[in-house]
């Protein structure tokens, strides 16, 4: 046996619930603060961009395998993401890649977060 549930009476329409207090950032880049978050989801970059961070030189890729324990191609890939988030900047040096923090990496986040 099924019993019909009540249904509640309408209430006013969307428009005049509620008035919009803020309305969209037109000088957002919305896709910009994804492509940073979206580089920083992954715990071992977060890691990684620490490193950096903390380091008054670059670090030498050779400095970082061994702090992370992955293989090079994995911190490869992690790096690559970073770089291509703006996060990160790398030099080659021979067969050696070194990394360091990017001017002003968070600058486009912090402003946004603040």
């Amino acid at each position: 046996m099924s019993t019909p549930l009540p249904t509640l009476p309408a209430g006013p329409a969307a428009a005049s619930c509620c008035p919009v207090g803020v309305g969209l950032d037109t000088e957002l880049d919305a896709a910009r603060i994804a492509q940073i978050a979206t580089a920083l989801a992954e715990p071992v970059r977060v890691r990684i961009l620490d490193v950096l961070r903390r380091s008054p030189v670059e670090v030498c890729q050779c400095e970082l395998v061994p702090l992370f324990d992955i293989p090079q191609s994995t911190l490869s890939h992690h790096v690559k993401r970073l770089t291509d988030a703006g996060l990160v900047t790398v030099e080659r040096r021979h067969k050696w890649a070194y990394y360091s923090l990017a001017p002003d990496a968070f600058q486009e986040l912090t402003a946004w977060l603040t």
